[in-house]
């Protein structure tokens, strides 16, 4: 696959991980954990697909990008811990997360 399709490709599965972690964080900040524990599929199991997303930008684009594929991984962290958090009916620690996830700059 020539560099540029490459490119396109990651930065496009990019734009999809901060679009999820964007949809973290709302619900986050909208909904009791309760409400957000009942979501089907978990946040956990979201952020695992959001994993799988950040492994194929690394693939794609780490040899031409590399900050591209460590930024994708930085939200992928945010959003499993949060599915850990909300699982596991943790406030505190999702409060911080939250706290942390809308200091990123979403680009």
């Amino acid at each position: 696959m020539p560099v540029n399709d490459r490119l396109n490709s990651a930065q496009g599965l990019y734009e999809l991980i901060l679009q999820t972690a964007n949809k973290f964080l709302r619900n986050a900040r909208q909904f009791e954990i309760s409400v957000l524990a009942d979501h089907k599929p978990s946040y956990a199991e979201i952020a695992d697909i959001m994993d799988t997303v950040a492994h194929i930008v690394f693939e794609l684009a780490d040899d031409f990008d590399p900050m591209l594929a460590q930024k994708a991984n930085d939200y992928v962290y945010l959003m499993r811990n949060m599915g850990i958090a909300i699982r596991n009916n943790d406030k505190v620690t999702l409060s911080n997360l939250v706290k942390e996830l809308d200091a990123k700059p979403f680009l």
